[in-house]
């Protein structure tokens, strides 16, 4: 069944499956493989973790309260098999999901992920808003990071399976029973 036929309550089961099924595969990599991994995964949460101190140095997140993140409500499907990867490799669990939002992560408050644990579109879209508010500096290192994150992001996609450029929930639909972590 595809996403968009099924209901939240099974989007929010199948979701716990894929945690339950990405946490099984992490602890089944080999050393060598979850070293690589791990060093790659904290160079992602260091290049975004700037991006983010960027986006806040620009007044972000007034600028969301006042649109109401409207980006964010086309999140549903960004979170990757990275971003999952990095919170069960830290030993934390996925904050709870909302399969009625827009976007699962999604809280009156704001976003339930911490920045360097966000999805790669989540932490390199900028709005005209908060783009305007970058200076000439910050503009350029704003793009030298997401380039090197993009990167970064690419690594993983060239290496795993399960981790292309799709959402984890779209990707596990084309990998069917596939491992996430099999090579291309």
């Amino acid at each position: 069944m595809a996403m968009s036929e099924r209901s939240a309550a099974e989007d929010e089961r199948f979701w716990r499956q894929l945690v339950d099924r990405v946490r099984d595969e992490l602890s089944a990599l080999p050393a060598d493989q979850r070293h690589w991994l791990e060093t790659r995964l904290r160079r992602i949460a260091e290049l975004q973790t700037r991006l983010h101190g960027l986006f806040l140095g620009a007044g972000g997140p007034a600028l969301c309260a006042a649109c109401d993140g409207a980006c964010c409500d086309c999140g549903r499907n960004h979170l990757t098999l990275g971003n999952l990867a990095a919170l069960l490799l830290a030993g934390s669990a996925p904050p709870p999901t909302d399969f009625t939002a827009p976007c699962p992560f999604l809280a009156p408050a704001g976003c339930r992920l911490e920045p360097a644990q966000r999805p790669f579109n989540c932490v390199s879209f900028l709005c005209e808003a908060v783009e305007a508010r970058l200076n000439a500096d910050g503009a350029r290192e704003f793009n030298a990071l997401e380039a090197e994150l993009r990167a970064c992001y690419g690594e993983l996609a060239q290496r795993y399976l399960g981790a292309g450029p799709y959402g984890l929930l779209l990707r596990a639909e084309r990998l069917g029973g596939r491992s996430f972590f099999d090579r291309p």
